[in-house]
C-alpha cells in the first residue's frame, strides 16, 4: 500500500465492471529520450459516472534517486459531464501531498496540496472540462481548462492543425493529437523537459 488516501479513493470511484465500459491508455514518460516511467490512464463509465483515473510512476537519477509516484482520480456526472469530485495524491523523495476538489452542491471546495504549491479556494461556477479529459477529447474550439493538479483554470492556445499550447502561472505544456486522439504531451521545464509519450 504507497498510501493510505489510495484506499479511500479507489473504493468511492469504483463500479461493478459487468455496468462499466474502461478505455486505458498508456504512456511512457521521457527525458532526453530515455525513459524514466510511464503512465497509464483510464475513462471509466458506468450509469452513474464517468472516471478518469491516471497514475504516473517515475523513477531516474538526478543528483540521487528521485521516485515520483502520481495519482488523480476525478469523478463527473454522465448526463451533463460535470466534474464532482478530483483527489490527487503524490509519494515522492519530497514528501507525501494530498489535493481534493469537491462539487458541494452550489459551490467548490478547492484545498490543493502538492510539492512548493498550495491554493485553497472556492469556485461557485460548475466545472465541466479538466485536464483529465484532455487524454480523451482534443479540446477543439476550447479556451481554457481546470487543471486538478492547480486547482485552477488554465487557458488553451491552438498552435497548428492537432497542436494546444496549455499555459497555467509560469507553467506550459504542449499536447498534440492524431486523428483527435492524444499521442504526446510535452511539459516545459527549465532543466529538460518531459516528454509523455503514447505506446501504440
Amino acid at each position: 500500500m504507497r498510501h493510505g488516501f489510495l484506499l479511500i479513493a479507489f473504493s468511492v470511484f469504483t463500479c461493478v465492471p459487468a455496468f462499466c465500459q474502461t478505455v486505458t491508455q498508456k504512456y511512457n514518460i521521457e527525458v532526453a529520450g530515455f525513459r524514466m516511467g510511464t503512465m497509464t490512464v483510464a475513462q471509466i463509465t458506468s450509469p452513474n459516472s464517468v472516471v478518469y483515473d491516471q497514475v504516473s510512476d517515475v523513477e531516474f537519477w538526478f543528483f540521487g534517486k528521485v521516485k515520483i509516484y502520481y495519482k488523480t482520480v476525478s469523478r463527473f456526472d454522465p448526463t451533463n459531464r460535470q466534474l464532482l469530485q478530483s483527489n490527487i495524491d503524490a509519494v515522492s523523495n519530497h514528501g507525501n501531498y494530498q489535493s481534493a476538489i469537491v462539487w458541494q452542491k452550489d459551490h467548490y471546495d478547492i484545498n490543493v496540496r502538492q510539492y512548493k504549491y498550495e491554493r485553497k479556494a472556492t469556485e461557485w461556477q460548475p466545472i465541466e472540462f479538466t485536464a483529465m479529459r484532455l487524454y480523451y477529447e482534443e479540446p477543439v474550439g476550447r479556451t481554457r481548462v481546470f487543471a486538478e493538479y492547480f486547482g485552477n483554470y488554465a487557458t488553451i492556445e491552438r498552435t497548428k492543425k492537432g497542436s494546444y499550447r496549455v499555459r497555467i502561472d509560469d507553467r506550459e505544456d504542449e499536447y498534440f493529437y492524431e486523428k483527435g486522439k492524444l499521442i504526446k504531451v510535452v511539459k516545459k521545464n527549465s532543466i529538460k523537459n518531459f516528454v509523455i509519450r503514447l505506446i501504440e
